[in-house]
């Protein structure tokens, strides 16, 4: 197959169409896929030399980052890197797929059995993107919550009183559940 070495233009239909055919010949019918979700991109956007985004599958919801120039650095498949954000470091590892060539990508969470639905995961995909470019809030010492997120994705926010014991998945995101 001919990919690109890079993308001037957003990668979304590429990924898009990459992953639903891992989904429809590879993953299909595995235990670990939602049967109710679908491969989807989410707030795919330029960072720095890349493109980066939130991508649902049946089985993960992650983060990927494509090349957006040719300065972009090429990583070999496996290997790791850090990038700062500005909510802060996340460790993405770069994998390679016939029809994008290498990409990196951070897993944030799988399986999503407990997602009802295609609007609830992408809303939380959009949260993620959202959270991912927001400066972390000035804190006080001792008032800082990390929220960890699997993926080695730590977000620091500034905690804030509640007075419920549940909230809504924005409030754990954003360390305000007690």
């Amino acid at each position: 197959m001919n990919r690109p070495a890079f993308f001037a233009t957003s990668p979304a239909a590429e990924i898009t169409r990459a992953f639903r055919r891992i989904e429809q010949n590879q993953m299909h019918g595995l235990p670990v896929c939602h049967d109710q979700l679908t491969t989807e991109v989410v707030g795919l956007r330029r960072f720095e030399q890349h493109w980066v985004g939130a991508l649902i599958t049946p089985w993960t919801l992650q983060l990927i980052l494509l090349p957006a120039t040719a300065e972009a650095e090429r990583l070999g498949e496996g290997d790791h890197r850090s990038l700062a954000f500005p909510q802060g470091p996340v460790v993405f590892m770069a994998s390679e797929n016939p029809d994008l060539g290498v990409y990196m990508a951070c897993s944030l969470m799988s399986p999503l059995h407990d997602f009802p639905s295609q609007e609830v995961i992408r809303q939380t995909a959009e949260e993620v993107m959202e959270l991912l470019f927001q400066a972390p809030a000035e804190q006080a010492p001792g008032k800082s919550v990390t929220v960890a997120m699997p993926g080695r994705l730590d977000i620091k926010r500034e905690a804030k009183p509640v007075d419920q014991t549940t909230g809504s998945r924005r409030d754990f995101l954003r360390g305000r559940m007690k």
